[in-house]
């Protein structure tokens, strides 16, 4: 069973009705709908979990329904400073690449390391991944939120890399079916770590391993969509 409650850290007696009290709310409740799902949990043990008054959940969110929409819309502003620049420098590198083969596979590997970076390192990313994918295999009302503020633009920019390598209008289905299959790779060894793990005998991702993931995504993704392989850029990490 996973204990939520040892990784959040120790609860601080923030005053009932404060910033912080919402904020350590949100934060418990984030990880306690990601391990267990929204029928998983009560507002009692999210109300115990975040040391917080039970009434505190319906002062600030009007009960369960908006404490769980509120932390979808936590996670899209929380993603946003990776996601964001992301979409922006796909969709001008794509403009910027034309019909060139080199450049594109150059922002393809750019996008495949920035993108399985995040996945693979980032502690908050990690426990994201399950909430999303919650949300992909049974969407809740909160899923037009994750859809349109998140998925969509991904989605979006992605194709149009898909269409300019492939001559593929970018929101023709065939565009549309690789794209899923350029992210599904990437977010697989998020969701999946448990697998890769077992089948490897690795304990946790590293530098190192990380960087066997992205060579390997990158030639597979490059070589389905018929650009070249290229040399990886040694600053596309900050």
């Amino acid at each position: 069973m996973i204990d939520v409650a040892s990784k959040v850290g120790p609860k601080p007696r923030g005053r009932p009705g404060g910033a912080e009290s919402r904020s350590r709310i949100l934060e418990c409740a984030g990880q306690l709908f990601a391990a267990r799902g929204f029928d998983g949990v009560t507002t009692r043990e999210l109300a115990r979990v975040a040391a917080v008054n039970i009434s505190a959940i319906t002062y600030y969110f009007e009960g369960k329904e908006g404490l769980y929409h509120a932390v979808l819309r936590q996670l899209v502003k929380e993603t946003a400073p990776m996601f964001d620049p992301m979409v922006g420098r796909l969709e001008a590198g794509v403009i910027e690449a034309g019909s060139d083969p080199q450049k594109l596979a150059s922002l393809l590997g750019w996008f495949v390391d920035t993108l399985l970076s995040g996945i693979l390192m980032d502690p908050k990313i990690r426990w994201q991944m399950p909430l999303v994918m919650r949300e992909f295999q049974q969407p809740s009302a909160g899923f037009e939120l994750l859809f349109s503020e998140r998925i969509n633009p991904m989605h979006n920019a992605v194709a149009k890399l898909v269409g300019a390598a492939k001559g593929l209008g970018s929101t023709s289905t065939e565009a549309i079916l690789i794209t899923a299959t350029i992210i599904g790779q990437c977010m697989a060894f998020g969701f999946a770590r448990a697998v890769i793990f077992a089948r490897t005998g690795w304990q946790d991702y590293t530098d190192e391993n990380r960087d066997q993931v992205i060579e390997t995504v990158t030639a597979s993704i490059l070589n389905m969509l018929g650009l070249p392989l290229v040399l990886k850029e040694k600053d596309v990490r900050p």
